[in-house]
C-alpha cells in the first residue's frame, strides 16, 4: 500500500511492537490458509489494541499464491519492507523472512546477512520518517547454534552503528539468547535495552520450552535503542501473550528529547 499519512503528534509516544510470528509454511503438513489467517488476524488485533505505530516482525511466511507481509501490510494499513531468509516460495512453495512495518513512510531497506549457511540469518533495516525527524529500524532473527548466536549479535551490533550513523535506531528481534548471556550483556551495555530499563527486575519472559516435563521460560525476544542526537527515553515496556506464536511480543512506548 501507499505510505500512510503522518497524524501523530511529535509530543505523542512512538509505540515499538517485536514479535516472531512462527512461520506456518516452515510446518509439516499440509498449511490451512484459514488456520493462518485465524493467527495473523490475532496479531493485527494486539497490533491495533497496543496503537502500535512500528511492528519489527520475524519468521514472516509466504507461499505461492500468499505472502504474510503482505497482507497484514493491508490489513493494518501501514508501510511495509521485507527480506527472504530462508526457503523460496517460488521454488518450493514456502519461504521465511524479516518485515518492518511502520505508520510512517519507509526508505532506505537495507539488509545484511549475519550467518549463511543451510539456515540464512540476515538482518533488516529500514529508516522512518516520524515526527521526529529519521529514526533507522531494524528487525533480527538469531540462530538457535551456540557458536553462531554468540557471534551475530556483535556483526548486528557493527551494521547498526555503520548504517545507522549518528542518527537514532530501534533495534527488534528473537536474539534465541537470555540476558546472561554474554553477547546479551554487550548488547546491553551498548544499546539501551528497553524492557529492562522500564522493569529492572521483573523476569520478562517471552518462550517457553517444554522438556522432559518441565518448563523452561526464557527471555528471548528484545527491543534495543541505540540513541545519539535524538535521545529515546522508554515511557513504558511489557510483554505481551500472543496466541499466534510460541513467542510473545515485546511493546514499548518511547518518547524523544533532544
Amino acid at each position: 500500500p501507499a505510505n500512510p499519512a503522518t497524524t501523530i503528534l511529535p509530543g505523542d509516544p512512538l509505540t515499538v511492537l517485536t514479535a516472531n510470528l512462527k512461520n506456518p509454511y516452515f510446518a509439516t503438513g499440509r498449511v490451512e490458509k484459514g488456520m493462518v489467517l485465524t493467527r495473523l488476524e490475532a496479531f493485527a488485533r494486539l497490533a491495533e489494541a497496543e496503537r502500535a505505530d512500528v511492528l519489527l516482525c520475524q519468521e514472516v511466511g509466504r507461499g505461492r499464491d500468499f505472502r504474510v507481509d503482505e497482507w497484514l501490510s493491508d490489513r493494518l494499513g501501514l508501510a511495509g519492507v521485507y527480506a527472504r531468509a530462508n526457503g523460496s516460495a517460488a521454488r518450493l512453495g514456502r519461504e521465511e523472512g524479516l518485515a518492518i512495518f511502520s505508520r510512517y513512510p519507509l526508505v532506505e531497506q537495507r539488509v545484511t546477512l549475519l550467518a549463511g549457511g543451510l539456515w540464512r540469518r540476515p538482518a533488516l533495516g529500514a529508516v522512518a520518517s516520524t515526527p521526529w525527524g529519521e529514526v533507522a529500524l531494524y528487525t533480527t532473527h538469531h540462530s538457535l547454534r551456540p557458536w553462531r548466536n554468540r557471534v551475530e549479535p556483535g556483526r548486528l551490533y557493527r551494521w547498526v552503528e555503520a548504517t545507522a550513523g549518528s542518527g537514532p535506531a530501534i533495534i527488534g528481534g528473537d536474539f534465541n539468547a537470555g540476558e546472561d548471556a554474554p553477547q546479551m550483556r554487550a548488547l546491553s551495555r551498548a544499546w539501551v535495552d528497553a524492557f529492562r530499563a522500564a522493569n529492572p527486575s521483573a523476569a520478562g519472559p517471552t518462550h517457553d520450552l517444554r522438556l522432559f516435563g518441565r518448563v523452561f521460560r526464557r527471555r528471548l525476544d528484545y527491543l534495543f535503542l541505540k540513541c545519539r542526537a535524538l535521545e529515546l527515553r522508554v515511557v513504558s515496556a511489557s510483554v505481551r501473550d500472543a496466541p499466534f506464536s510460541d513467542h510473545r511480543a515485546v511493546v514499548a512506548r518511547l518518547m524523544a528529547s533532544r
